[in-house]
């Protein structure tokens, strides 16, 4: 009996890893040959476990490239690519969902890859559902160009069927998304979405921090799944939502940057390609999400004069300015203020703005 568990095992993984298993079509040559020369020799028995992870840890080193021994027969050697994702993902209407915990970076990949459709598609539209960062606001701020093309949702009603492209990025799941709610109206709407995708013209970017939290019927019709940096606990739900040959692919997440990511695209006909993709935002759209969470927080000063003031202060503490001479400029502007209260207002500043900008330097 156990012999025939294993062997029902091995044909498993042998499907996933080894049959539908695709690798990025910008590959070199030279290194597809290798890896494949590497995996099966593993697989055949001519590289022992101890060989297999040197010559994974070889193309860590040299290439950046991602390795997981899966079992006694399977090594995976996960390369990088710098087009794939877009071209699979770009070949016709479909839907992606980004999985990640919080700050792991799904908010600027989504975005990232929705400016980027923007760009190869010039008559597209975006629409965003849940930007409660103020992203999409202070986007069209930097980039006034885009005004007409981005287009922020406040509930989860439907674009309009006008038989152009567009592209969804629902942004923050709320809970009328999830699967508790799942015959909420916002529900049915995304799921009439998802499955109206290819007649509407419509591409669909999911974000979300667990897998099994997306609708069931959101989740099983996101073909192209794309993995940030994951905790032991997320990467343990997620690995209950997936194949068992890819779910053990999933430990590799545990150590992926903010910049990395894994993606399982399947290809219609030919299989499932598994690479790793570099975000890569443009250096304007982090700081528009800089300006965006420093807003954010502001907002939190019930006040608006109060904000106004804060702001004022901390601004004008950032050009350097002492608490003197930020007290003559608040004078000329009808605002008095001493230079003790001053000081609680840039420490005010500071503590709402300072943390997300370490935040920024640290990533």
């Amino acid at each position: 009996m156990s012999y025939t568990y294993v062997s029902q095992k091995l044909r498993e993984y042998d499907f996933y890893l080894r049959e539908a298993r695709l690798l990025p079509s910008d590959l070199d040559p030279k290194l597809r040959a290798a890896i494949l020369m590497i995996e099966e020799g593993y697989r055949r028995g001519d590289l022992d476990r101890r060989k297999a992870v040197v010559f994974g840890a070889l193309f860590r080193h040299r290439f950046g490239y991602k390795y997981r021994v899966i079992s006694d027969k399977h090594l995976v050697i996960i390369p990088r690519s710098r087009d794939e994702l877009m071209k699979v993902f770009m070949a016709y209407p479909q839907l992606m969902a980004i999985i990640g915990n919080r700050h792991a970076g799904k908010t600027i990949t989504s975005w990232t890859i929705a400016l980027d459709f923007l760009e190869r598609k010039e008559n597209a539209k975006l629409y965003i559902y849940g930007d409660v960062d103020g992203l999409g606001e202070q986007i069209i701020k930097e980039r006034p160009d885009l005004d007409e093309r981005i287009i922020i949702k406040k509930d989860y009603s439907l674009p309009p069927k006008d038989g152009k492209d567009k592209i969804v990025v629902y942004n923050e799941i709320g809970e009328s998304l999830i699967s508790k709610r799942a015959l909420s109206t916002s529900n049915l709407e995304a799921n009439l979405q998802a499955f109206r995708s290819r007649h509407l013209r419509t591409w669909v970017i999911y974000n979300v921090i667990r897998l099994s939290s997306l609708e069931g019927v959101l989740r099983e019709t996101a073909d192209i799944k794309m993995f940030k940096w994951l905790s032991p606990e997320l990467i343990s739900n997620a690995m209950m939502n997936l194949p068992k040959a890819w779910g053990e692919l999933l430990k590799i997440t545990a150590s992926l940057n903010i910049n990395e990511n894994l993606v399982i695209a399947p290809v219609q006909g030919k299989g499932v390609k598994i690479f790793l993709h570099e975000t890569n935002p443009p250096v304007w759209l982090l700081e528009a999400h800089r300006k965006a969470k420093k807003n954010t927080a502001l907002m939190m000063i019930k006040s608006e004069r109060e904000r106004y003031i804060v702001q004022r202060c901390g601004e004008l503490s950032e050009k350097g300015l002492t608490a003197s001479e930020i007290q003559r400029i608040l004078e000329r502007e009808g605002i008095k203020l001493t230079k003790r209260s001053i000081q609680l207002k840039i420490k005010k500043w500071r503590k709402h703005t300072g943390l997300e900008e370490n935040g920024e330097k640290n990533k």
